[in-house]
Order: structure tokens, then sequence, then C-alpha cells
């Protein structure tokens, strides 16, 4: 008890005493000296413009407009240091939850900081715990940034990890330097939206590789998307312009909140297999899901499709127009899908249910459709072809029937109930 008591007292006294500097002491006196140990710690000669005091709300020094080597390497608006009992105690040797705000770095500073900020053998001096405020670094012709962080560093004093979080704590980025040049870096993501593109919803996404100066190859996707898994692999250039290109394989998905980002009026239900393979690039990063190139294969199982009834044209031997409106119930819905910017592609398309089956290609592009589908009604010795095509808008789709095909002669070939077979499917 007595120890604690003398160590608070102490604690109290050492504050007292930092808290008075700046009525008893011009900071020149130390400057250099700061100086001296930032250029020791990071591998660069470090200038410091000015140095301040502040009391409120917690006693902090903060150093502005800090220069390592030259402002195109790295320029710092402030970092701050705490004045804290474990600072003043271990003043010269280490530091702890210092905050470095609004910096820019030069890709190759940011890429050699591993070997630049570590323990200085000679003095011993290292920092604990290092948090990062409005950083960016900037390359050949754009900046990426910025971001908020913490270095964290082990027992050595050496950089450990880089923990990015963002969006609410929604989504962690760590970044753990291997070789000279190289990292590691783990993506995770709960509960989270994509920014760019259509706003699909993981419930879970992990996202593992290795990167360098050149990019960031993704050996490992997990995703947990609409009840089902998806799993895959990618790699990220940005040497130049921004290209993203992988494959991926989806199990299980639930289409219908996946489709509705599209259209929330023609849709389908059901559960999807799919695999694709994708290519996005852009010239900066919130550019690069603006140009797409998707080619891919699906299979929907068990579900429905809304907006579009592909049975009740068979009904009639004359031509007719069907617009928008019912649906289509399928056991299976499977084909080829091209995605080219924002023109989709949908290919040998062949849907069954039961008694009725369909076999088309539809095209979408600025929400305008176009396509031709052949369909096919049985019961029992009795048949009925017809052939669809397709125009107007993804919202309100025209079904153009030429009429309904029957190979017996008409005055012995009854008509097929098609709302029965409808009940029946």
């Amino acid at each position: 008890m007595t120890s604690t008591k003398n160590f608070l007292i102490g604690s109290t006294i050492l504050l007292s005493i930092a808290a008075s500097l700046p009525l008893i002491m011009p900071y020149g006196v130390f400057k250099n000296s700061l100086e001296t140990k930032l250029s020791q710690m990071n591998g660069g000669k470090t200038q410091i413009a000015q140095i301040e005091f502040n009391y409120q709300p917690k006693p902090v020094f903060i150093l502005r407009d800090v220069v390592i080597e030259r402002p195109e390497t790295a320029k710092v608006a402030e970092i701050i240091i705490p004045v804290t009992s474990y600072n003043i105690l271990n003043w010269g040797k280490s530091m702890r939850n210092v905050l470095i705000r609004n910096a820019v770095l030069s890709r190759s500073f940011a890429l050699d900081l591993p070997n630049r900020i570590k323990t200085d053998q000679r003095n011993g001096f290292k920092i604990d715990r290092l948090a990062l405020e409005n950083v960016s670094i900037k390359l050949d012709r754009r900046t990426v940034g910025p971001i908020d962080g913490e270095l964290r560093f082990n027992a050595n004093g050496n950089i450990e990890d880089l923990v990015i979080r963002g969006d609410q704590n929604r989504v962690e980025i760590q970044v753990h330097p291997t070789e000279p040049g190289q990292f590691k870096v783990q993506f995770n993501a709960r509960n989270w939206e994509l920014p760019l593109g259509q706003p699909v919803k993981f419930e879970f996404l992990k996202l593992i590789g290795t990167a360098d100066v050149n990019g960031w190859r993704i050996s490992d996707i997990r995703a947990d998307l609409y009840g089902g898994l998806v799993t895959g692999s990618a790699q990220l250039n940005w040497q130049s312009n921004w290209q993203l290109t992988g494959q991926i394989f989806a199990t299980n998905i639930s289409v219908e909140p996946l489709m509705s980002l599209y259209s929330p009026i023609t849709r389908s239900t059901g559960r999807m297999n799919a695999d694709a393979r994708f290519k996005y690039q852009g010239a900066t990063e919130q550019q690069l899901f603006k140009q797409a190139q998707i080619q891919g294969r699906f299979l929907i199982q068990d579900g429905t499709l809304h907006n579009f009834d592909l049975i009740t044209p068979l009904k009639s031997q004359n031509p007719t127009t069907l617009r928008r409106g019912g649906q289509t119930s399928f056991s299976s819905l499977s084909g080829g899908i091209a995605l080219n910017d924002n023109t989709v592609v949908l290919h040998n398309l062949i849907l069954q249910s039961g008694k009725f089956q369909a076999h088309g290609d539809l095209r979408i592009s600025q929400q305008k459709m176009s396509g031709s589908i052949n369909t096919q009604l049985a019961a029992g010795a009795m048949m009925a072809n017809n052939q669809l095509s397709i125009s107007g808008l993804l919202a309100a789709p025209e079904l153009n029937s030429r009429g309904a095909l029957r190979p017996n002669h008409e005055e012995r070939t009854p008509i097929i109930d098609t709302e029965a077979l409808k009940s029946e499917n």
C-alpha cells in the first residue's frame, strides 16, 4: 500500500512539473535533443518547426510541421506526445500512445517503415504504441488514404503490425511486415456493404494475401453472403492504374436479396451455386468498380421468376403481348453470364419446371431488355411450343408471342389446361 501511495504521489509531482514546463523552460532547450532522438528512430534527419504544450483536454506536447529528410519524403502536421507518468519516467528510452496526425508519406518511406521505425540499439529508445490519424501515402500519380490506424510494436521495439479500422469498426485491415518490401495483409469485415458499385452486404468477409510495391496477391477469399458461402482468389494491382482480377465460387446463395439490388420488381428467388472470373479496372481506387468484366456460370434451384410469366402465352395460338406481372416457378434455372461494363448477357438459359421447360438468351443494357426464349409444355401425348421475344425495361418486361404451336390438327388437339399445370408444378 505504501509503495503504491508513493508511486501515485511521485507521478502527481512529475505531472505537475511537466505542466509547469511552459512557464519555466523554453522548448528550444530540448528541441535539438528531440530531433536527434527522432532521427535515430526513423533513420532520416528529422526537423521540428515548432513545439507547443497544451493543457486541455489532457496535457500533451505537440510537435508541429515535422519533416523527415525532406517534405516529399514524409511530412507530419502534428506529433502529439501525452504527458503521462509512463512517458515522463521513461523519457529518452520509450514513449507510449504517441499520435501522428495529418501526415503525407511517400510510397518508398511507407514501404520502408519496418526498417526505419525500430529500436535504437545504442540508446535503447523505442515506441510502445503509435496511433495514426488522417495519414495518406503519395504514389506516383495519386494519393491513397487518408487512413486511421495503429502501429503496434513487439518486445524488441520493432513493428509487429499495422491495424487500420474504419466504417464504425466494421472493417479492419492488418498489415504485418515479413521480408523487406513484403507484407502479409488480412482484411476483415462484418455486416459490411461494398462502398463502390452495387451495395452488396457481407455478413462476414476475409481476404488474406501478400502485398508489395506492385499490388496485393489475395490467396484466400472467404465470405458469408446472403446465407451462402463464397471462396476464391484474386490479384489487386496498383502500380499504374488500379486493376482487380480473380475467380470466385459461390455455394447456396439466396439470390433474391442479391438480384433485388438490380431490380426489386423483376427478380428471382431460390438458392444459387455459381463460379465466375472477374476483372475490374480504373484510374483510381474510387473508379475501380466502374469498369467490370465478368464471365461465369450459375445454377438456381427451387425458385420463382417474378414479373416473368412464361406459361400463359402457351394458352393462345394467336400472337399475343404480355406486359409485366405474373411469375414462373422452376425446379432449376441454369445458364452463363457475361457482364461488360453496364451490359449483362445471359446465355444458354435453361429453365425446368415439371412438364414445362424453356431455353433462350437475354441481354440487359441501360435497364433495357432484349432476347428470345423458346418454351415447351407437355401434357401426356399433347405438346405445345412457343417462341417469345423479350423487350421492354427490366422493371417492365414485354413478352411477345407468335402463338403457341401444337403438332396435331387443331380439331383433334384438346386445349391444355395451363392453369392446372401451373398449380401442379
